[in-house]
């Protein structure tokens, strides 16, 4: 009589999404037992700061910061500025790029000479554009035209990418339906590609912040003043007050474009999991 095996157990299934919450709510632990370290240290820092400590760290000046009384308001006034170079450019490079790409979907031979023209404009030294816009409009104008230029190359190939992945059933769904080309555009194709649209977006916000920074040569710059000026006076505090600060500024608003995206998109974390 032969023996019959018997039936193997399946391995107990692993929650991924259970493990990836830990994982998230332990990473966010230590930053917050980081975050306090830091906050604990400063303090102690700060309270035993007078003008004898100025020259005793060479990389920042902690009584620049806590002592100086208009420091708040121009690092606040930097910041502003510098977020106000940056959100304008993307918004209008967003229209434009998406103008154009709809040019390019609808004439395909147009793609090529639009991506030449805005790969053109993304190679020209941002000092050389600076320096040109300036002689013709006023300062924020011309840092505005510069840096929205340097936008489109980004933004067009990730608004066409992002349409041409739209799968050809759900189109042809889409006219079975009768929609009109505009209506499958806005309700169907756009929404399908945005996950890739908004990564685009993000990418050239963070480049967009920065290139702000060279603006400051026609009296702008937003925290590249910052940089600049620390550099010509040889004074280290203000180099890194500028870069630190514009690094926190880039991270704040890809995290914010990131959390949009997931948002707009709640299909395709779905999908992901």
């Amino acid at each position: 009589m032969t023996a019959i095996a018997p039936a193997p157990v399946p391995a107990p299934a692993v929650d991924t999404d259970r493990r990836g919450s830990a994982i998230r709510w332990a990473l966010a632990g230590l930053a917050l037992v980081g975050a306090v370290a830091f906050a604990l240290w400063a303090k102690g820092r700060i309270d035993r700061l007078d003008t004898a400590t100025q020259a005793t760290n060479p990389i920042i000046r902690w009584e620049y910061v806590f002592e100086r009384d208009q420091t708040p308001g121009f690092l606040r006034e930097r910041a502003v500025e510098h977020l106000k170079l940056t959100v304008v450019p993307v918004v209008l490079g967003l229209v434009i790029s998406a103008a154009l790409a709809l040019i390019a979907r609808k004439l395909r031979w147009a793609l090529a000479p639009i991506t030449v023209f805005a790969g053109f404009l993304y190679t020209i030294p941002s000092f050389a554009l600076f320096a040109v816009l300036v002689t013709y409009t006023s300062n924020f104008t011309a840092a505005v035209t510069a840096l929205t230029s340097y936008t489109l190359l980004i933004l067009v190939r990730n608004i066409v990418a992002g349409l041409d992945a739209v799968p050809g059933h759900v189109l042809d769904a889409a006219d079975g339906l009768g929609m009109s080309p505009m209506r499958r555009l806005v309700t169907v194709e756009v929404p399908l590609a945005l996950p890739v649209i908004m990564t685009g977006i993000r990418v050239a916000t963070v480049t967009t912040v920065g290139l702000v920074a060279v603006s400051s040569i026609i009296q702008l710059g937003g925290l590249g003043v910052l940089i600049f000026d620390g550099y010509q006076r040889s004074y280290t505090t203000l180099i890194t007050l500028g870069t630190g600060l514009s690094v926190l500024l880039a991270i704040a608003l890809d995290f914010t474009l990131d959390r949009l995206g997931k948002v707009l998109t709640p299909w395709s974390r779905r999908r992901a999991a």
